[in-house]
């Protein structure tokens, strides 16, 4: 059986051409070894079998950088996949081929960071055939990096460039999450943002341009731990930031580097409501947090040091 397999691998590859690499889905099999680490690419096995009758398209004769984004979490895309991308495609610039499930978001952003000319969106269900491709390592935390601070300042400001946009940071935010199903702030109290003059934002539910409108006019910003981490990229270091942690300190921006971009502060709750919806190992993480008395008092300690 394992001849077979291997002679039916051998046999794609030989009609391929002069092909060093497959892409097919999530898989990359290639002739050559990959010196990079990178989990979300299943590379060449021996013993892997492709269909036999797959269609492939011809994307040789050119070398492109290889983005693999199956994720819709966009802390996961952004630490994990973006950002160690980003540092290398800045210095070397080429054509990037990008692999997405309709995901318009994430693909606005990258739009807004790399000129639409030099995006190459593939079609999942197609697998297309390379000789040359740059594959850059998976990461996650932004502090290995020297100048990361600066590379994210250059990413925000190209976005706010592509798309027209200025900063008046006047107003207070708060973000709970609410229309997702993990890591709610539940109950928020509607009289106590219109007291203190806070807009509740619903911030999965924008077009990537009027996020970036969203985020411009902050100048606190209060959020319940999570993918939204990615948010401080788009504020400044003069924003003061409130992140609610259930349970403990869970916090992304503290371990990876996104606290530095802005002025930060951690509140830790135990006044919880477990969500059905729980996905890490430790599932009292991913716990809704009431809003409370506790809250209250962070939040006008926050707009008080910001006025």
């Amino acid at each position: 059986m394992y001849k077979i397999k291997d002679f039916f691998q051998k046999l794609l590859f030989s009609l391929a051409g002069s092909a060093d690499f497959i892409l097919y889905k999530e898989q990359l099999y290639t002739k050559k070894k990959i010196l990079v680490k990178n989990d979300r690419i299943r590379f060449f096995k021996r013993r892997s079998l492709l269909p036999i009758n797959l269609v492939t398209k011809n994307l040789e004769g050119e070398e492109f950088y290889l983005l693999l984004i199956h994720t819709d979490n966009i802390a996961h895309f952004f630490h994990d996949i973006f950002f160690p991308f980003y540092v290398e495609w800045r210095k070397n610039k080429k054509r990037v081929c990008v692999s997405i499930k309709e995901n318009s978001f994430q693909r606005e952003f990258l739009e807004s960071l790399i000129p639409p000319k030099d995006l190459v969106f593939l079609d999942y269900d197609t697998a297309y055939i390379f000789s040359n491709l740059i594959v850059t390592p998976e990461g996650r935390d932004l502090k290995i990096y020297p100048d990361y601070r600066e590379i994210c300042r250059e990413i925000k400001a190209i976005c706010f460039a592509r798309h027209g946009i200025s900063e008046f940071r006047t107003k207070n935010l708060i973000y709970g999450r609410n229309e997702l199903s993990r890591k709610n702030l539940l109950n928020i109290d509607q009289a106590f943002l219109k007291e203190n003059s806070i807009d509740q934002v619903f911030l999965s539910k924008l077009s990537f341009k009027d996020y970036l409108h969203t985020l411009a006019s902050a100048g606190t910003f209060t959020y319940m731990v999570g993918a939204g981490v990615f948010n401080l990229l788009f504020l400044d270091d003069n924003v003061q930031v409130l992140e609610i942690n259930p349970h403990r300190n869970n916090s992304w921006a503290q371990l990876f580097g996104l606290s530095e971009l802005c002025k930060f502060n951690v509140i830790i709750s135990n006044n919880l409501e477990h969500s059905s919806a729980a996905a890490q190992d430790e599932l009292i993480l991913d716990s809704h947090v009431y809003f409370d008395q506790q809250i209250e008092t962070a939040i006008k300690a926050l707009i008080a040091r910001h006025d």
